[in-house]
């Protein structure tokens, strides 16, 4: 009689890994990118005056969001201007710097926290918007505030395997609805501190939009490339940040310290695998929450402050685009020269945190 049971497969030494994701790109470039901002300023000052009546019942004083935060304002977009034609119109400043016409875009990749509604994608209205051609791929990838630097991920690898050539990340986020409903939400009755506090975090959010073109090395005609990078997750820690259309409940004291510690172990991993140290970073663009989140993963990744641009005291927490508006606006101010190393790092929650060297 056939014994019926099966033998496990031979899987020779394979172990569950140890270490983080891992990415080098050798025919990766970056070739085009911009930004585009919302016109509308909108104070901090203004909001807190909406949370008169909360304030009076905790016995706040007016500016004590600003000093916490270190945010005096974030923009949101004009009446006629949504997230998506936003990202659709820097999609197209960077295809022009790129020199690619949208007809040779193969891929495009929506990144945003943002949705505006369920489908079709983010990715599907740009791509129809700019004339990409019907063969390009399109889709979104969600990974809350660190879903460009995924976007990029995606997009390299689908070049650095040969299956494109030329490859659109973009991002458009809509800060409005959700400081909407957060207002309102703090103006109710039984609003408390337990509950403000809850919500502080929402309140730092701000609109903004960016995309970047990916191209492979036989299409390039820059030096800039995308070297590669690491990913590390602790997603023991999903619960300390969680949102949808309405607001954010976060626990911000816990959600700083584990998401600086990560940071901390991604930046072993990253220098290690790239072989950079701290003082062959030029530039540090950060995914920027406020002035705390910022100064304390400056403090603890031991970086230069002048090497850590920072956009959080005018545009707030742009959400994914936080990272690739800190890029873009650096080059633009001259702050970045041909031959720099720029690190790319964000964090976002889940927890997820992931670091990528960009040689300009």
């Amino acid at each position: 009689m056939t014994d019926p049971t099966l033998r496990a497969p031979d899987l020779g030494a394979w172990r569950v890994p140890t270490r983080a994701a891992r990415m080098l790109w050798e025919n990766v470039h970056l070739e085009g990118a911009s930004v585009r901002l919302p016109e509308v300023v909108l104070p901090t000052a203004e909001i807190e005056d909406q949370l008169r009546p909360l304030y009076r019942k905790l016995g706040f004083k007016p500016g004590w969001v600003e000093a916490v935060t270190g945010i005096s304002e974030r923009r949101l977009w004009a009446p006629g201007v949504t997230a998506i034609s936003a990202a659709t119109d820097a999609a197209r400043q960077a295809l022009a710097e790129a020199g690619v016409s949208a007809a040779e875009v193969q891929a495009v990749v929506s990144c945003s926290v943002y949705k505006g509604r369920l489908e079709p994608s983010i990715a599907c209205e740009v791509q129809g918007a700019l004339g990409v051609g019907q063969h390009a791929l399109n889709f979104d990838v969600g990974n809350a505030c660190l879903g460009f630097l995924t976007g990029l991920q995606v997009v390299a690898n689908m070049i650095a395997l040969g299956q494109i050539d030329v490859g659109l990340v973009v991002s458009g986020e809509d800060a409005a609805p959700v400081l909407d409903a957060t207002v309102a939400r703090l103006h109710a009755p039984d609003a408390d501190i337990h509950l403000f506090k809850d919500n502080l975090a929402t309140l730092t959010l701000g609109s903004a939009a960016a995309a970047v073109v990916l191209v492979s090395a036989r299409r390039a005609r820059s030096a800039r490339r995308l070297l590669g990078g690491v990913t590390l997750s602790a997603a023991q820690h999903h619960d300390l940040c969680v949102g949808d259309a309405r607001g954010m409940v976060t626990d911000s004291v816990k959600l700083l310290r584990e998401g600086v510690a990560l940071a901390g172990r991604t930046w072993s991993e990253f220098s290690d695998v790239l072989g950079w140290q701290l003082g062959d970073v030029n530039t540090a663009a950060l995914h920027q929450v406020g002035k705390a989140h910022h100064d304390t993963v400056v403090r603890h990744l031991g970086l230069d402050q002048d090497r850590a641009p920072q956009i959080y005291p005018w545009l707030g927490n742009a959400g994914s685009c936080g990272v690739p508006v800190t890029a873009i606006l650096a080059r633009d101010q001259g702050r970045v020269h041909p031959g720099d190393r720029m690190a790319l790092m964000g964090i976002g929650s889940g927890l997820n945190c992931a670091m990528m060297g960009v040689l300009w």
